[in-house]
């Protein structure tokens, strides 16, 4: 039966530039309405499931999800002014709100962690989640630090944090440097044919060298004051991947949605 397989990750919620429902209620009674970036968003995010769902029904398949890390920001360490709320019931109630729509489309759902500055350590909100909306667990807890998953016959390995080249002519250098550690460290064993990292914001191909493929995602959350603050030139990718798998064959489909470019000012 063929599987679809869906990953996102960096949706950031609890950003004031994260992905995010239009309206959220706080704990202390106060409500928090999106601005329309967020909003923008937010139905990107929609037309994105609701494809996802059109494709599964036209070839009859499953619908496997993974919500590939930093799923939420928390106050952890970062001085910054780009947080909605500091109460992480809080967030945890944005997160299950602004996630349900991939959830309801799902027949299986993964949660992988993601970075300590945004989602605590040990991926302590990732781990609340998952356990949460019944994701499927790993050995040892709800939710993964890797995940090596096999869909319909097709082997993927999958984790939050990876490589990828800061300026758009080595984006591909370093997802191809990793296979090649990659192809070292599954040596003797069954190697995946695709590989899936996030963490970036940004989405990124390897090239033909080599058997099997890499890709780094895009992100669900728009430009940040860090972005800013370290001289990033690209605004960050917004959207995700899905791959049709059947009988060891994926298709890869990229989702990324356009966002409006700076316009110059005119007197």
């Amino acid at each position: 039966m063929t599987t679809i397989l869906a990953v996102v990750g960096d949706m950031h919620i609890n950003s004031t530039v994260g992905l995010l429902t239009p309206t959220v209620n706080l704990d202390d009674g106060g409500t928090h309405g999106s601005s329309e970036h967020q909003k923008r968003v937010w139905r990107n995010w929609l037309s994105f499931w609701s494809e996802v769902q059109t494709v599964a029904k036209k070839n009859r398949a499953k619908v496997w999800t993974v919500f590939n890390g930093d799923m939420v920001d928390v106050f952890v360490k970062h001085q910054t002014v780009e947080l909605i709320s500091r109460n992480d019931a809080d967030v945890f109630d944005m997160a299950l709100g602004t996630i349900m729509p991939a959830v309801d489309a799902s027949d299986k759902v993964f949660v992988v962690r993601g970075t300590a500055a945004h989602g605590k350590s040990g991926g302590v909100m990732e781990e609340k989640i998952a356990e949460d909306i019944s994701a499927v667990p790993s050995a040892e807890n709800d939710s993964w630090w890797e995940l090596l998953l096999d869909c319909d016959g097709v082997l993927f390995d999958i984790t939050h944090h990876g490589p990828m080249g800061r300026k758009p002519w080595t984006k591909a250098n370093a997802l191809n440097s990793m296979l090649a550690e990659l192809i070292i460290k599954y040596r003797n064993k069954r190697c995946p044919e695709v590989v899936i990292r996030s963490h970036n914001h940004r989405y990124a191909r390897s090239d033909d060298s080599f058997d099997i493929e890499a890709f780094g995602l895009p992100a669900w959350q728009l430009f940040t004051e860090f972005a800013r603050r370290i001289g990033s030139v690209e605004l960050a990718d917004i959207g995700g991947m899905y791959f049709i798998c059947d009988k060891g064959n994926y298709t890869p489909v990229l989702k990324r949605y356009p966002q409006p470019e700076i316009k110059p000012w005119r007197g």
